[in-house]
């Protein structure tokens, strides 16, 4: 009984090891995102000013990410991310003869495509100085660059600095789930917004199960 406790504590301790590192320098990621368009859109908060995060605001998409250790305290990567985002009623102007059927305030449209590719910066708090590097929370800060087609906007651009804050949970050696906020300032359309998001990061190598193995016979050796 002993011995299989030890084992079993060995296992579990192991997935605390082995995270991206200098050994395992690149990982994937791929989240699901809700985007907000309008909580935070300044005309929408003169219109709704006690309407924050409404069911009817927020849309969804999925994004792809890589990423790569360059430092203990920094990863730099790229993502590419798609989805819908509803943009309310600054799609509608006052010459849109729709607007005789309702109040050009009272329009809008849902669901605008659109497709981000970006690249960002991380700084990472699990980097041997505030927080060890195989800690099992491991917070980070993102800063980056995205560039955006949008389906309906009028020149179908933006470019949007992403200021993001985001945690790693820890979950095995090479996996980890991931949760993010993400303020992104519009550069173009000035539609600043947020999105939520959250999914999971796998690194790419190899756990290291033979020190496993050296450890589990140190302990489990009878007295």
């Amino acid at each position: 009984m002993i011995r299989t406790i030890g084992i079993l504590f060995i296992v579990f301790a192991a997935t605390l090891i082995n995270a991206q590192n200098s050994s395992n320098r690149n990982a994937i990621s791929y989240k699901m995102l809700v985007t907000d368009y309008n909580t935070i859109d300044t005309q929408y908060r003169n219109e709704n000013p006690k309407r924050y995060i409404h069911p009817d605001d927020v849309n969804f998409g999925a994004e792809l990410g890589y990423q790569r250790y360059l430092f203990p305290s920094f990863n730099a990567g790229a993502s590419l991310r798609l989805g819908s985002i509803d943009s309310y009623h600054l799609l509608i102007d006052s010459t849109d003869g729709g607007c005789t059927a309702a109040p050009c305030n009272r329009r809008y449209h849902r669901n605008e495509l659109f497709a981000a590719f970006g690249i960002h910066g991380d700084y990472k708090f699990n980097n041997g100085y505030i927080l060890k590097e195989d800690f099992l929370i491991a917070p980070y800060l993102r800063f980056g660059l995205n560039a955006l087609y949008l389906s309906r906007r009028k020149g179908n651009f933006d470019l949007q600095i992403p200021m993001a804050l985001g945690v790693n949970i820890r979950l095995n050696p090479l996996f980890s789930l991931q949760t993010q906020f993400d303020y992104n300032q519009s550069l173009i359309v000035n539609k600043n917004n947020f999105i939520i998001s959250a999914g999971f990061v796998w690194t790419l190598g190899k756990s290291n199960e033979h020190s496993v193995e050296e450890e589990s016979e140190i302990i489990i050796t009878p007295r």
